[in-house]
């Protein structure tokens, strides 16, 4: 598992240790285009591991952040590319992280935090909820009352691999 979390304005970068992320614009040709999807409805993997999540923040007596359809669709295809291309990281094999990406999904926000899980068990949202809130660090991106939209990607890969990204925004 991994984490990523960025201040978007300010470059305020916080994951195990502070590290610094400039906003280059994005590159022409970029590796992950959006993908074509209706609005912000979810898939069953996505709905059952964003239920789990949303259950264990109310538990902790905070709001859930509403599912924001374009953050869904840049989730989603962080995913795809994950499953497609046989990695499993914040940045794509050529570089390309959730915060470049965002302009092309026309989200802007002031703080925006990406988690994502992998694992090839039966009942994989299960898993990946109970990965991600067990985590010190995950569990502090997704318990942040700052971020008040998100957006839930699965994809499967060939081989078997479930890929879940969840990215929280603060517009």
């Amino acid at each position: 598992m991994s984490i990523h979390i960025a201040r978007l304005r300010g470059v305020a970068l916080l994951a195990s240790l502070l590290l610094f992320v400039s906003l280059a614009p994005l590159a022409v040709g970029a590796a992950i285009p959006p993908v074509d999807a209706p609005g912000p409805s979810l898939s069953g993997e996505e709905r059952a591991v964003w239920a789990r999540v949303a259950d264990a923040r109310t538990n902790a007596g905070l709001s859930v952040p509403p599912i924001d359809g374009q953050t869904t669709l840049l989730a989603r295809a962080r995913s795809a590319d994950m499953a497609t291309r046989h990695y499993f990281g914040h940045a794509s094999p050529d570089g390309m992280t959730f915060l470049d990406l965002m302009p092309t999904y026309g989200i802007a926000g002031q703080l925006a935090g990406e988690t994502i899980q992998e694992n090839n068990y039966a009942d994989s949202p299960a898993e990946a909820a109970r990965a991600l809130i067990a985590s010190p660090e995950h569990h502090a991106i997704l318990f942040d009352p700052r971020f008040t939209i998100a957006g839930v990607g699965h994809a499967l890969g060939a081989d078997g691999i479930h890929y879940f990204t969840i990215i929280v925004v603060q517009p």
